[in-house]
């Protein structure tokens, strides 16, 4: 009788059914479960390829810097060349799928076109607005981003007037036509789906100092055509930047943005056309705009 009760409590013991200073044994399951570390953050930088044979100091200088910074600062931030939207995108996943990565800040930097009448970037050779991402040949490679991002990635319409929601003139004075800027974020955050899309109602001014935390997107272009009456819309609206929540479907304003060292999108707490040199010098220059300057 005394064998079998020691060998009842034997079992009891094994299997944890005696409380004392046993422990749970711990399943298969629970030992796999390790805390899941956030995946590291990437930004770029997309400068358009230059054209053979024209003369273009912006881009080459966007180039030059941008790879500079990529050199230095390759975990975090990559500058590509893009020779159209298919090779932009498919270098971007790439860069993310090999280095297990979210997509942070992307920067379109860019120029616009403000005698076209509507806002637009371009991604090497392909002119992207609202109507051409309608286009599956454009929306198909820009969707497949959209995996790599969540609600804090973040793309940039870098090209002057990308955000405008104003009417303007024309070159000729004969007409009118709306810039349709929002409609531009809009169509562009609906493909992406997640993330903010930000852009500018006036001119985005890259000069040095763009990864530096400064409102070096902020000021004006010093050509005389620039200061054309058909230009008034954009003076009127220097400093204005728009930002679309994909997410939640809602449009709003935002203050001037930049890039820090890094890439990161950086929003400035105060308008940098709040500052008292500035606002002296805009003034004077919205006062004076002529007309027949734009040749």
């Amino acid at each position: 009788m005394r064998k079998k009760i020691f060998i009842c409590l034997f079992i009891c013991l094994g299997s944890g059914m005696i409380s004392g200073n046993s422990q749970q044994p711990v399943t298969v399951t629970e030992k796999m479960q390790q805390p899941v570390l956030e995946k590291k953050k990437i930004n770029f930088f997309i400068v358009s390829k230059r054209k053979k044979g024209k003369l273009d100091l912006a881009t080459r200088y966007n180039v030059m810097r941008s790879k500079i910074k990529g050199f230095f600062c390759r975990k975090q931030f990559v500058a590509i060349i893009a020779r159209d939207t298919k090779q932009a995108c498919y270098r971007i996943s790439q860069q993310l799928k090999n280095k297990d990565a979210r997509l942070g800040t992307i920067w379109f930097d860019s120029h616009g076109m403000y005698k076209k009448g509507y806002s637009l970037f371009f991604i090497g050779h392909d002119e992207i607005n609202y109507i051409t991402l309608k286009d599956s040949n454009y929306s198909t490679h820009l969707s497949s981003l959209t995996p790599f991002t969540d609600h804090e990635s973040r793309f940039v319409i870098g090209s002057c007037y990308g955000g405008a929601t104003y009417t303007r003139s024309s070159i000729d004075y004969k007409d009118t036509s709306r810039m349709n800027g929002d409609s531009l974020m809009i169509a562009l955050g609906n493909i992406i789906r997640n993330g903010k899309v930000y852009a500018s109602e006036s001119w985005v001014m890259t000069k040095p100092g763009l990864f530096r935390r400064r409102p070096a997107v902020g000021g004006f272009p010093g050509r005389r055509l620039f200061r054309d009456i058909c230009y008034e819309p954009a003076w009127k609206n220097m400093g204005v930047w728009n930002q679309y929540d994909a997410g939640a479907g809602k449009i709003s304003r935002s203050n001037p943005v930049s890039l820090d060292r890094y890439g990161n999108l950086i929003i400035r707490g105060v308008p940098f056309t709040h500052e008292r040199t500035f606002r002296k010098n805009y003034h004077k220059k919205l006062t004076r705009l002529e007309s027949n300057l734009y040749k």
